[in-house]
């Protein structure tokens, strides 16, 4: 007679090939480990000992003596003996006194199998499977989450997911692959977001052993495949992020005066050990500080009226030193950027010459970069997150950031706070920016622009009561500024 196997057994992949033969003949030689059992008349426990036992009764007569198997006790076990209403190599599994089935089948298999994290997944992914079109043998267990299940089999969430998408979509030769050990999940989930025709392509694709099986070389196989899908995604990925950044590059540019990038470096007023003696370092023997402005609230209130040329989806570039860095952070959020990441200068200079600092001497600047509304981040991640450039002049900084702005955000329009230089498709601002584009540095706190009434329409409302200075305006901007 032939078993049927519980659910529960099937969460965890059989044993193929060599492995089994070996498993099949110590079963031969030393007996069974253990009993079979069985729930509600189906395999709970003992799938591949039950494999085994059919394999060595079918080649009983090769084995010699008429004998298949021995049973627990050493004794020889005749061919037919493989009845569970009769024979003692089974044991009926009974809830009320073996406790929980399915902690039972975990319990066993975690145990005694060397598993592989991949394996796991698979293993969680069918049990959050379960919850869904569940069987009749498991109508009375409790559903079983995604966080669950990775307890349950010390897996991941998104390893589990990923296995979730294998078992739906993949072919079942791929499936089957992970279940063996021989592709990852990631891998197969890769291939299981591929149309059918190409899944079916690649399956006929990989090396197969006499007997038709996929081999241990399928891993190395599928490298290549598998690094093709991934540049055609990641190409795909970056062909939708352009669109998207050219769509809200026209939006921005079609608003009256507005900006969807800006590159900030605040006028921060750092405290000289002695304002008598320890100021030929500092800061404002080259520029006007804001002596004015040092709490959160008196920096994002000196901003007001530069940042009022902002769009409402914009994303913030703000440079700032190892001592402002929480301050900057707070201000940053005054201003209504959420805080994503930051950059770091690297600075080189000549020599042994180091720069001004407190506790460490300042080789080094940080760029947060905060968002508000809607933006567009990168596609992917080119740029590390760190750069080593020369020192320039007292405060200038290299270019570095604006080609990685310019890279992410062509068509976007870009202002520059207290910017050095002019550069095309730039606004600037600041007392050393080109003399054609210059605005004095207002020193007092300046109060916030006047709100327009809600009822307006939007882009009447961007433009009323608000003073954009001429020099803002991308209609003065020099050629490569869109207006």
């Amino acid at each position: 007679m032939t078993l049927s196997v519980h659910p529960y057994a099937d969460l965890f992949p059989l044993i193929e090939g060599q492995e089994f033969y070996d498993f099949a003949e110590d079963i031969r030689l030393t007996g069974l480990a253990d009993r079979i059992d069985l729930l509600d008349g189906a395999i709970l426990d003992g799938r591949n000992r039950y494999r085994a036992l059919v394999w060595i009764m079918s080649t009983g007569e090769a084995l010699g003596d008429g004998w298949g198997a021995v049973d627990l006790h050493g004794k020889p076990l005749p061919l037919a003996q493989l009845d569970p209403a009769t024979s003692h190599l089974f044991k009926r599994f009974d809830p009320e006194t073996d406790g929980d089935p399915l902690d039972y089948v975990l319990s066993k298999n975690f145990r005694r199998r060397h598993l592989t994290d991949d394996q796991r997944r698979m293993v969680g992914a069918k049990l959050v499977t379960l919850k869904q079109g569940r069987p009749a043998e498991c109508s009375q267990i409790a559903n079983i989450s995604r966080d669950q299940a990775a307890r349950m089999t010390q897996s991941d969430v998104a390893g589990i997911d990923r296995a979730r998408a294998v078992i739906a979509h993949a072919a079942p030769e791929i499936s089957q692959a992970v279940e063996q050990g021989r592709v990852s999940v990631a891998a197969a989930a890769e291939i299981a977001a591929q149309p059918a025709q190409r899944q079916a392509a690649i399956v006929a694709s990989l090396p197969r052993d006499a007997e038709g099986r996929l081999t241990p070389e399928t891993k190395k196989a599928l490298a290549p495949v598998i690094r093709e899908i991934r540049k055609e995604k990641i190409e795909a990925k970056r062909e939708r992020r352009a669109e998207r950044e050219a769509q809200q590059g026209r939006k921005i540019q079609a608003l009256p005066d507005r900006y969807g990038i800006a590159i900030e470096d605040f006028e921060w007023d750092h405290e000289a050990w002695s304002r008598e003696t320890g100021t030929e370092r500092h800061p404002s023997m080259h520029y006007e500080t804001a002596e004015d402005a040092h709490t959160p609230e008196e920096i994002a209130a000196r901003c007001a009226e530069r940042f009022a040329c902002l769009a409402d989806d914009c994303i913030l570039f703000k440079w700032t030193t190892g001592p402002h860095l929480a301050i900057a952070i707070k201000v940053m959020e005054l201003q209504g950027f959420r805080y994503v990441t930051n950059l770091v200068w690297n600075k080189l200079r000549s020599g042994n010459a180091r720069g001004p600092g407190y506790w460490f001497t300042g080789e080094h600047e940080i760029v947060l970069v905060g968002v508000r509304g809607k933006v567009v981040p990168p596609a992917t991640a080119h740029f590390r997150s760190t750069f080593s450039a020369p020192v320039g002049a007292h405060s200038e900084k290299p270019d570095n950031l604006h080609e990685i702005i310019e890279l992410h955000w062509p068509n976007t329009p870009k202002v520059e706070f207290n910017a050095r230089r002019a550069r095309p498709g730039w606004a600037v601002w600041g007392n050393q920016a080109p003399a054609a584009q210059v605005r004095p540095i207002v020193a007092e706190a300046l109060p916030l622009p006047p709100q327009p009434p809600a009822s307006r329409p939007r882009a009447e409302a961007l433009a009323d009561g608000l003073d954009i200075p001429a020099f803002l305006r991308r209609t003065a901007q020099p050629s490569g500024v869109k207006a």
